[in-house]
């Protein structure tokens, strides 16, 4: 039994929080009273071996556990060279907990930059506020594992509120209760309780972890999750020579103290330039993310978005060309650019050949929307050995020179979130993008696999829109199908015997057979979308708003078939008529249509993905910007009927 609260032959476990006992429990109650109870002494490292059967003894004791224990896991032994058929079991321990930028433990960090590791201290872009932060890192610490690999993390949550945690990308067929999604798949877990995590590393990829509960995300409960590949089974594996877990960047827009109105920076891995002051960009007292490289070798580099507002943002690096090979950890036909967007949760995966003159150069991150309001940019360095490591480059971070654009060759920029309406067809606007200096949209990129359906397969469509409305006190409601989402009072997926659905859940189809306008009426509930498992589905997505909104869902990767802006909140309303007569375009079928878990959904457009579902259970599906999220653009897919999901007790307190 996976994921559960830890309590074993009713024994209580004592854990010593400032002046508070909490009692804690552990996990799979049945199985360890009939083996007994397991001992395990902090750290980890004292089982590294390749597991083949029986599983390794974690950690059940945390009385009076020192929070100064935990840190990175630079040591850790599942941080190794990947070979084909082996795997093991990792065990992590993650303590989320309120810290803040430039607290009291920054004696000697404020001044001098080598000091802030040994302190513990986050300096970030030199503001003092509140994060969140775990193991007293914000971003948390990366955790690298190879595919197959079995992932057994305990969390320990300290703040003040309940917590969870979704591992993004991963698709947990066999455990979906470890998904993260509180009152979904699990119970949130409370102030002082630890919660046991435990599932496959089902692919390979850029993947990354985060709370799944109110702001959490945007206070820094969030990191990196690299899963590798053998080298026999990369496809990629010749197009470089490293890939190092210091060449993952994590970017964050972020808010100052508990003002959650708009962002005030964008950091990398935590660090960056300070908007507030007027010194320049390369004034030494910015504190900027470094990375290393050797002329003449080939690194990939893998690029995550924390997207916490709507600020998509552009990703360049100076001078240099980068070979885009994976979108949301899936392998793509390399394409060749000057640079990227991403939206929310969004990752790339580039190679970075080290072929220029050995100097400082800046890696170059601009934001829009929201972020342009504020004329937000943030940079780090792309230090090349033989440089001075703490010169930073020369100009500006947004400087462009004339003198090396040859304007014959327009620079080419990948899934560009500004859209417009076009006359032609999506395909053949985008595809043609290709063999064009232009911007290049994401259903243009083509996936290194075919996709896992039949040319005539028979699809099941589901209409769906994003919209924007105001309640009668004048709050901003985010909504999915013109429905604000109420979170259910028993998680969904433990609980699903518990109550009847017709009576607990509510969709477009329930409301409009009770009567009601949603369009016109103020529409909350427990928003359960119902979808067969086993089938082949395909949803059409519509965007009723200007801005561009990341569209995601967990348990599945889907394939991204069409993509287009039609301008017109009429024709949008209208998208299934509009569709039946063939005015919305799908890629051929031929096509090896791009895999993706978050996509970008344009504004005043829509989105076309298709995937099996093969994956029975309740999964959340929302737009990825934390604020709308907050305030409502979330519902749940249903897939499969009760019979067809993991059997779950309603509630484990063994």
């Amino acid at each position: 039994m996976f994921g559960h609260r830890v309590d074993c032959k009713s024994k209580s476990y004592h854990l010593l929080i400032g002046l508070a006992i909490f009692y804690l429990h552990t996990i799979s109650c049945k199985d360890q009273q009939s083996k007994g109870e397991a001992k395990f002494e902090w750290p980890w490292s004292r089982w590294n071996k390749t597991t083949t059967k029986g599983k390794p003894a974690y950690k059940n004791d945390y009385n009076q556990m020192d929070i100064s224990q935990f840190s990175d896991f630079e040591r850790h032994p599942c941080r190794r060279v990947c070979q084909q058929g082996q795997s093991q079991s990792c065990y992590y321990q993650l303590v989320i907990h309120n810290y803040q930028r430039l607290g009291p433990e920054c004696q000697r960090c404020p001044y001098d930059e080598r000091a802030c590791a040994s302190e513990s201290c986050i300096y970030g872009d030199g503001v003092a506020t509140p994060v969140m932060a775990i193991n007293r890192m914000v971003p948390g610490p990366s955790i690298e594992l190879c595919e197959n690999d079995t992932v057994v993390v305990d969390v320990l949550n300290y703040l003040s509120e309940p917590s969870t945690m979704h591992w993004h990308g991963v698709h947990m067929t066999r455990s979906p209760e470890a998904d993260g999604a509180p009152f979904v798949t699990q119970y949130p877990v409370q102030p002082g309780e630890v919660y046991r995590y435990e599932f496959e590393a089902d692919r390979s990829g850029s993947l990354w972890y985060h709370s799944h509960v109110g702001w959490q995300r945007g206070f820094g409960v969030a990191g990196a999750l690299i899963v590798r590949q053998s080298r026999q089974e990369n496809q990629h594996s010749q197009l470089y020579d490293y890939d190092l877990v210091e060449h993952a960047l994590m970017l964050q827009d972020i808010f100052y103290d508990r003002d959650l109105q708009q962002p005030r920076n964008i950091l990398i891995n935590g660090k960056g330039r300070n908007h507030l002051s007027q010194l320049s960009d390369s004034d030494s007292r910015h504190r900027y993310e470094r990375l290393r490289v050797t002329p003449g070798y080939r690194y990939r580099m893998r690029i995550i978005l924390n997207g916490i507002f709507n600020c998509p943002v552009e990703f360049s690096i100076e001078q240099h060309k980068l070979l885009i090979i994976s979108t949301d950890g899936n392998d793509i036909e390399p394409v060749l650019a000057d640079g990227f967007f991403l939206t929310s949760a969004e990752r790339f995966d580039f190679i970075l050949e080290a072929n220029q003159y050995a100097k400082n150069y800046w890696i170059r991150v601009r934001g829009y929307e929201e972020c342009e309001n504020r004329k937000l940019y943030q940079g780090a360095v792309l230090s090349y050995r033989g440089a001075t490591r703490t010169e930073l480059p020369q100009g500006e971070i947004l400087e462009t020179s004339t003198s090396t654009r040859d304007f014959t060759d327009p620079p080419l920029f990948i899934n560009d979130f500004r859209f417009k309406a076009a006359n032609e067809s999506v395909f053949s606007n985008t595809l043609r993008q290709l063999d064009k200096d232009n911007n290049v949209g994401t259903v243009a990129l083509r996936s290194l696999h075919p996709v896992p359906w039949s040319r005539y397969t028979k699809f099941q469509t589901y209409y769906s829109s994003f919209s924007l409305r105001q309640s009668p006190n004048g709050e901003q409601l985010f909504q999915i199908d013109e429905i604000t989402y109420n979170s259910p009072g028993i998680s969904l997926l433990q609980g699903r015997n518990l109550f009847n659905d017709d009576g607990y859940f509510c969709n477009s189809s329930s409301l409009a057979t009770q009567g009601r306008n949603c369009q016109r009426d103020l529409c909350e509930c427990v928003h359960v979308i119902r979808m067969p498992a086993f089938r082949p589905i395909e949803m059409v997505v519509a965007n009723y708003m200007d801005a561009t909104h990341p569209f995601h869902i967990h348990g599945y990767t889907f394939r991204l078939v069409g993509q287009g802006v039609l301008g017109n909140l009429n024709d949008l309303r209208n998208i299934r008529e509009l569709d039946r007569r063939g005015r919305l375009s799908r890629l051929p079928e031929d096509y090896a249509a791009v895999a993706k878990d978050t996509v970008q959904l344009p504004g005043l457009g829509y989105i076309i993905v298709r995937f099996i579902s093969d994956n029975p259970g309740f999964w959340l599906y929302h737009c990825h910007v934390e604020s709308h999220a907050v305030q409502g653009m979330v519902a749940v897919l249903k897939v499969g009927e009760d019979h067809q999901m993991k059997r779950l007790p309603a509630r484990v307190r063994c």
